[in-house]
Protein backbone atom coordinates (compact mmCIF):
# COMPACT_ATOMS: atom_id res chain seq x y z
CA UNK A 1 0.00 0.00 0.00
CA UNK A 2 1.50 3.49 -1.08
CA UNK A 3 1.43 6.35 1.39
CA UNK A 4 -1.25 7.77 -0.49
CA UNK A 5 -3.92 5.05 0.28
CA UNK A 6 -2.65 4.41 3.52
CA UNK A 7 -3.34 8.33 4.69
CA UNK A 8 -6.40 7.81 2.94
CA UNK A 9 -7.30 4.77 5.35
CA UNK A 10 -5.86 6.37 8.24
CA UNK A 11 -8.02 9.30 7.72
CA UNK A 12 -11.01 7.61 7.15
CA UNK A 13 -10.52 5.95 10.53
CA UNK A 14 -9.86 8.58 12.30
CA UNK A 15 -13.33 9.85 11.11
CA UNK A 16 -14.90 7.17 12.56
CA UNK A 17 -13.47 7.47 15.34
CA UNK A 18 -13.95 10.92 16.07
CA UNK A 19 -17.72 10.15 15.85
CA UNK A 20 -17.97 7.18 18.88
CA UNK A 21 -15.91 4.83 20.65
CA UNK A 22 -14.12 2.06 19.23
CA UNK A 23 -11.67 -1.05 21.00
CA UNK A 24 -9.04 -2.20 18.78
CA UNK A 25 -11.18 -5.55 17.79
CA UNK A 26 -13.82 -3.31 16.13
CA UNK A 27 -11.22 -1.34 14.28
CA UNK A 28 -9.38 -4.36 12.56
CA UNK A 29 -12.83 -5.93 11.63
CA UNK A 30 -13.59 -2.70 10.10
CA UNK A 31 -10.38 -2.85 8.00
CA UNK A 32 -10.76 -5.93 7.11
CA UNK A 33 -13.70 -5.92 5.41
CA UNK A 34 -12.28 -3.05 3.55
CA UNK A 35 -9.73 -5.64 2.27
CA UNK A 36 -6.87 -4.67 4.24
CA UNK A 37 -4.30 -7.36 5.39
CA UNK A 38 -2.49 -7.80 8.81
CA UNK A 39 0.44 -5.55 9.07
CA UNK A 40 -1.35 -3.02 7.67
CA UNK A 41 -3.96 -3.04 9.95
CA UNK A 42 -1.99 -3.52 12.67
CA UNK A 43 0.32 -0.20 11.36
CA UNK A 44 -2.87 2.00 11.63
CA UNK A 45 -3.77 1.11 14.78
CA UNK A 46 -0.97 1.76 16.19
CA UNK A 47 -1.48 5.13 14.59
CA UNK A 48 -4.57 5.53 15.82
CA UNK A 49 -3.65 4.83 19.06
CA UNK A 50 -0.66 7.25 19.59
CA UNK A 51 -3.09 9.52 17.84
CA UNK A 52 -5.81 8.95 21.06
CA UNK A 53 -8.30 7.69 18.85
CA UNK A 54 -8.38 4.70 20.01
CA UNK A 55 -8.02 4.05 23.64
CA UNK A 56 -9.32 0.81 24.84
CA UNK A 57 -9.49 2.14 28.53
CA UNK A 58 -11.77 4.80 27.19
CA UNK A 59 -13.81 2.26 25.14
CA UNK A 60 -14.48 -0.05 27.92
CA UNK A 61 -15.42 2.42 30.46
CA UNK A 62 -17.78 4.14 27.63
CA UNK A 63 -19.16 0.59 27.21
CA UNK A 64 -19.60 -0.36 30.56
CA UNK A 65 -21.88 3.09 31.45
CA UNK A 66 -23.50 2.62 28.41
CA UNK A 67 -24.94 -0.90 28.88
CA UNK A 68 -25.58 -0.37 32.58
CA UNK A 69 -26.97 2.66 32.39
CA UNK A 70 -28.72 3.41 29.01
CA UNK A 71 -29.62 -0.36 28.39
CA UNK A 72 -29.93 -1.75 31.78
CA UNK A 73 -27.59 -4.71 31.11
CA UNK A 74 -26.55 -6.55 34.18
CA UNK A 75 -22.49 -6.90 34.77
CA UNK A 76 -22.01 -10.75 33.82
CA UNK A 77 -23.72 -9.84 30.06
CA UNK A 78 -21.13 -6.83 29.62
CA UNK A 79 -18.25 -9.07 30.73
CA UNK A 80 -19.46 -11.24 27.84
CA UNK A 81 -19.51 -8.54 25.53
CA UNK A 82 -16.13 -7.28 26.37
CA UNK A 83 -14.67 -10.78 26.34
CA UNK A 84 -16.28 -10.74 22.72
CA UNK A 85 -14.46 -8.02 21.65
CA UNK A 86 -10.95 -9.55 22.99
CA UNK A 87 -10.66 -6.37 25.71
CA UNK A 88 -8.48 -7.72 28.99
CA UNK A 89 -9.97 -9.28 31.81
CA UNK A 90 -7.95 -6.76 34.19
CA UNK A 91 -9.72 -4.00 32.15
CA UNK A 92 -12.87 -5.08 32.26
CA UNK A 93 -12.49 -6.15 36.10
CA UNK A 94 -11.83 -2.38 36.61
CA UNK A 95 -14.46 -0.70 34.77
CA UNK A 96 -17.15 -3.49 35.94
CA UNK A 97 -15.71 -2.88 39.36
CA UNK A 98 -17.18 1.44 39.10
CA UNK A 99 -20.34 -0.03 38.77
CA UNK A 100 -22.83 0.56 41.85
CA UNK A 101 -24.30 -2.29 42.62
CA UNK A 102 -27.06 -1.16 44.95
CA UNK A 103 -27.79 0.96 41.62
CA UNK A 104 -28.05 -1.90 39.68
CA UNK A 105 -29.89 -4.20 42.08
CA UNK A 106 -32.51 -0.92 41.60
CA UNK A 107 -32.07 -1.23 38.20
CA UNK A 108 -33.15 -5.14 38.23
CA UNK A 109 -36.01 -4.17 40.34
CA UNK A 110 -37.78 -1.77 37.91
CA UNK A 111 -36.66 -3.93 34.91
CA UNK A 112 -38.98 -7.16 36.43
CA UNK A 113 -41.45 -4.68 37.46
CA UNK A 114 -41.95 -3.53 33.95
CA UNK A 115 -41.48 -7.02 32.86
CA UNK A 116 -44.09 -8.47 35.48
CA UNK A 117 -46.71 -5.80 33.98
CA UNK A 118 -45.62 -7.13 30.42
CA UNK A 119 -46.82 -10.72 31.19
CA UNK A 120 -50.32 -11.93 29.96
CA UNK A 121 -52.57 -14.45 32.06
CA UNK A 122 -50.14 -17.20 33.42
CA UNK A 123 -49.76 -18.80 36.96
CA UNK A 124 -47.84 -17.27 39.80
CA UNK A 125 -44.89 -20.22 38.98
CA UNK A 126 -45.06 -19.32 35.11
CA UNK A 127 -44.53 -15.48 35.83
CA UNK A 128 -41.66 -16.15 38.08
CA UNK A 129 -39.90 -18.48 35.61
CA UNK A 130 -40.37 -15.96 32.86
CA UNK A 131 -39.15 -13.04 35.46
CA UNK A 132 -36.08 -14.98 36.17
CA UNK A 133 -35.25 -16.02 32.29
CA UNK A 134 -35.57 -12.36 31.75
CA UNK A 135 -33.34 -10.96 34.92
CA UNK A 136 -30.57 -13.46 33.61
CA UNK A 137 -31.00 -12.82 29.66
CA UNK A 138 -30.17 -9.10 30.95
CA UNK A 139 -27.37 -10.55 32.45
CA UNK A 140 -27.44 -9.81 35.91
CA UNK A 141 -26.38 -12.47 38.68
CA UNK A 142 -28.80 -15.57 39.40
CA UNK A 143 -29.18 -14.47 43.08
CA UNK A 144 -29.76 -10.95 42.23
CA UNK A 145 -32.27 -12.07 40.11
CA UNK A 146 -33.91 -14.44 42.71
CA UNK A 147 -33.82 -11.90 45.39
CA UNK A 148 -35.93 -9.26 42.59
CA UNK A 149 -38.48 -11.52 41.79
CA UNK A 150 -39.16 -12.50 45.76
CA UNK A 151 -39.42 -8.61 46.10
CA UNK A 152 -41.87 -8.29 43.12
CA UNK A 153 -43.76 -11.02 44.97
CA UNK A 154 -44.15 -9.90 48.24
CA UNK A 155 -45.77 -6.47 46.62
CA UNK A 156 -48.58 -8.31 45.29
Amino acid sequence: MDANEWNKHLAWAERLCSRREYCVQEIRMKFKAKGLDGPQIEELIVTLQERNFVDEQRYVHAFVHDKSQLQGWGAEKIRYALRARQIPEAMIREALAGIDPQAQKEKLRRLLETKRRSIKAASEDEVRAKLIRFGLARGFAFKDVIDGVRQIFVQF
